[in-house]
């Protein structure tokens, strides 16, 4: 399984590298090289393939109108491109239980469980922000109400908390249908 993981990943990094990918920082993509073999070592095709969702949904919705977001000051560094800090923000909490499933065999269903709820959570958050940013109308802060223009840390929307519903959603069936829940 680890072999497997190993080649596999290693082929698709090098295929990023040849084709010039703008996902992932040099640095991003060796941590998420990692990340991957931890995965699919883990959890197999299943755990991976529903990080790389995750990883393919967020890039994408942080492009989404990312000439506006980048005019009014509040795109994503980096034209979008994940760095390591990025890779381990969003899928420590999922490695960690990725990891446990293996280690602690009889937890293993509540792990995986824990490991998809920790993806579809980020993911709703990307969501969430980036299409809260590009297509929010009224925005408000969360902890007060008050009206407060799209990017405010701290602001939601009916538009972005819409999207971030539909992120987690999607991630959660995908898991689902293939048998990872």
């Amino acid at each position: 399984q680890v072999v497997k993981a190993v080649g596999l990943n290693s082929g698709l990094a090098c295929l990023g590298v040849t084709k010039k990918q703008k996902a992932l920082t040099p640095a991003g993509l060796a941590h998420a090289w990692a990340l991957g073999v931890m995965l699919w070592g883990s959890l197999g095709w299943r755990g991976w393939s529903t990080c790389v969702l995750y990883l393919i949904c967020g890039s994408r919705v942080t492009k989404v109108k990312m000439a506006k977001k980048e005019a009014m000051g509040i795109a994503e560094g980096r034209g979008g491109m994940r760095g390591p800090e990025n890779v381990w923000g969003s899928a420590f909490t999922a490695a960690v239980c990725a990891l446990g499933s293996v280690a602690f065999p009889a937890l293993s269903g509540y792990l995986q469980v824990g490991f998809v709820a920790s993806l579809a959570t980020k993911l709703s958050d990307t969501c969430a922000s980036e299409i809260g940013k590009a297509f929010g109308k009224t925005t408000y802060l969360i902890t007060t109400l008050k009206l407060v223009p799209p990017g405010t840390e701290g602001a939601v929307s009916l538009e972005g908390t819409a999207a971030g519903a539909l992120g987690s959603v999607v991630l959660t069936a995908y898991a689902a249908a293939i048998g990872l829940l």
